[in-house]
């Protein structure tokens, strides 16, 4: 079979290299717009697990990258002068031309063919071949060139971001966040060599506007930067590789992974043209290998290329939306970090790591048993203002939907879902005398209700107790305010009501409140 492959990241490279050892037969080319010593990129990190995983694939390249990896076990987490660590949380970085060059040596040694200095333009220059392999990232040719079939979305999200680098050291993955007079600046950084880290400078629009760095030149830019973040960085410059440029983030998501026409090559796509994953979750580059590995694995199993590429979007194609789901609440938590500032930096700390819902309090615990009992400790100490917990509170200002549970005159459940509200001491719902529940609640007061966040199908709180008043007082004012939270309009609409309609306030006093949220400890 022949292969061209376009663009030479480790997506592309690494998937060569596998096929190529898979079927030495096989006739590979990768096509690369810079030269192999080039690089626009600092480090990269990946997990134990990854390694793991990189190992079982490819031992050559396994050993050559481990051997040139800076380990550390640490989430480093900086808030209000403050540092907080969590152990267990095991990484290994390398600079990202070390990492490339270690798959240009494999490649070459397995006899894939390089071309380096090679700037594609048009991708129909390229087809005469069985398998075309689009791997030329974000910004990907092969997928703009034929968007009609990969049905891509782009999404630009709001923060503004730029990769430098600097000769400080980090005993770990480390987030940084600094208040200014223009606003909030976040760092992300990690050690990729015995003399240098990668450091990720984030911002909101409005901080960067603030700040002038639209205006900036690239020298002011690093050095405005570096006095931001001067006490993390020990006094030590920000460095640019001439290459300074403020980005947003692009995610990338596609429908369809690969084109398969009648007569010409197949077309599949890897990594960042595929799909992207925020920095902040730390798996871009380990996404983008792991597709290798899926559509080489599909390879070995699969008769032919017509029944490789739907095999790989379909094992494959779960497991990124899984990440990329991580990854957008990750991301959506930064960009609404200021509504967590005011927290003390221990359960800042703990909102961080648990921020894109991958990382539970057990996982947390069984890493770090002394952060985590911290944090218990600190939660314990928190005074309890009413029978729903404070940080559940959120859910009564969300579009959340209770699911009440009445008890009918044979003793049977009937459940049906309510707007809910909180009172500080009831539970309120708002309902139409003559319905089911409201007989059902004047008759049998014991009530149940499960109230489940709309955002986040693992959080929910769960109620058991009495209907200790029903009033009609209050009760219009009342679905007007409660209107504008789950139908955005000012006043409940006419057309929603019954002719003659009586509404009622049904206040419940919960007994027994149990919440579950594997997030939140």
């Amino acid at each position: 079979m022949k292969i061209h492959i376009l663009g030479g990241g480790p997506a592309g490279l690494y998937f060569a290299a596998l096929l190529k050892k898979q079927n030495p037969a096989q006739d590979i080319t990768v096509v690369e717009r810079d030269g192999p010593n080039d690089t626009f990129g600092w480090g990269i990190v990946f997990s134990e697990t990854t390694l793991d995983n990189f190992a079982q694939y490819d031992r050559a390249t396994y050993d050559e990258f481990t051997r040139a990896a800076q380990k550390r076990d640490n989430v480093i987490i900086e808030h209000k002068g403050e540092k907080i660590c969590v152990r267990g949380n095991p990484i290994s970085g390398v600079a990202r031309i070390t990492w490339l060059q270690i798959l240009h040596k494999r490649c070459q040694e397995l006899g894939v063919n390089l071309r380096f200095r090679e700037n594609v333009t048009n991708v129909a220059d390229y087809l005469d071949c069985d398998l075309l392999v689009g791997a030329d990232g974000a910004n990907s040719l092969v997928r703009k060139t034929y968007e009609g079939f990969f049905m891509p979305s782009l999404e630009i999200r709001q923060n503004k971001f730029i990769w430098l680098g600097t000769t400080q050291s980090f005993d770990g993955l480390t987030m940084m966040f600094r208040q200014t007079d223009a606003g909030l600046f976040i760092g992300h950084a990690y050690q990729f060599s015995k003399t240098h880290s990668t450091f990720v400078v984030e911002c909101p629009p409005e901080t960067w506007l603030n700040a002038g760095l639209d205006k900036m030149g690239d020298e002011e830019t690093v050095k405005f930067l570096a006095d931001i973040f001067k006490r993390e960085l020990n006094g030590n410059a920000l460095l640019h590789n001439n290459f300074v440029r403020w980005l947003n983030f692009p995610l990338v998501k596609t429908r369809k992974w690969f084109h398969s026409p009648q007569r010409g090559a197949n077309i599949v796509l890897l990594g960042d043209a595929l799909h992207t994953a925020h920095f902040s979750i730390g798996s871009g580059t380990k996404l983008a290998m792991e597709d290798s590995i899926a559509l080489a694995d599909v390879f070995a199993r699969c008769p032919n290329v017509e029944t490789a590429l739907p095999e790989f979007q379909r094992v494959r194609k779960p497991v990124i939306d899984r990440f990329q789901t991580a990854a957008v609440r990750s991301l959506t938590w930064l960009e609404n970090v200021q509504n967590y500032l005011h927290l003390d930096p221990l359960p800042f700390a703990y909102k961080v790591m648990t921020r894109s819902q991958r990382v539970s309090f057990k996982r947390i615990e069984m890493a770090d048993r002394d952060f985590a009992h911290a944090y218990r400790a600190w939660k314990k100490a928190q005074p309890q203002r009413g029978a729903i917990p404070a940080e559940f509170l959120d859910l009564f200002q969300k579009k959340a939907f209770g699911h009440l549970a009445t008890i009918m005159p044979d003793g049977t459940p009937h459940v049906t879902s309510v707007y809910v509200d909180w009172d500080g001491k009831h539970i309120i719902i708002n309902s139409a005398r003559g319905r089911i529940k409201d007989k059902n609640m004047q008759e049998r007061p014991h009530v149940a209700l499960q109230i489940p966040d709309p955002d986040n199908s693992d959080r929910y709180i769960s109620i058991r107790g009495r209907v200790v008043e029903i009033t009609e007082e209050g009760a219009e004012e009342h679905l007007n305010k409660l209107s504008q939270r789950y139908l955005e309009k000012e006043v409940y609409p006419p057309s929603m009501r019954f002719p003659g309609e009586v509404r009622a306030l049904y206040k419940i006093l919960p007994e027994k409140v149990i919440v579950w949220s594997p997030w939140s400890g």
